[in-house]
């Protein structure tokens, strides 16, 4: 009977760790959802300001070079400048 007791008590104080252990990861993440939200939202209006910024300037630099204009050597150009 003693066995059968402890065992159940095992059990349990198992099942309340388990409980705990996931009641407090809910509880995290439901505390750190806006910041986590937020930080992906920042990330990606940051990227897409990138590819925008990039955008453009292919498309300048491919305006400028149908235009036939000159324009200085730059360190994308491959071309060194003197």
């Amino acid at each position: 009977m003693m066995r059968a007791m402890a065992g159940r008590s095992e059990t349990l104080l198992r099942l309340w760790l388990a409980g705990s252990a996931i009641l407090l990861a809910v509880l995290a993440v439901w505390a750190f959802a806006p910041v986590l939200v937020f930080m992906a939202l920042l990330a990606a209006a940051l990227g897409a300001l990138s590819l925008a910024m990039i955008g453009l300037a292919r498309g300048l630099k491919a305006w400028r070079s149908r235009r036939g204009g000159h324009h200085p050597p730059g360190p994308s150009d491959g071309r060194a400048g003197s």
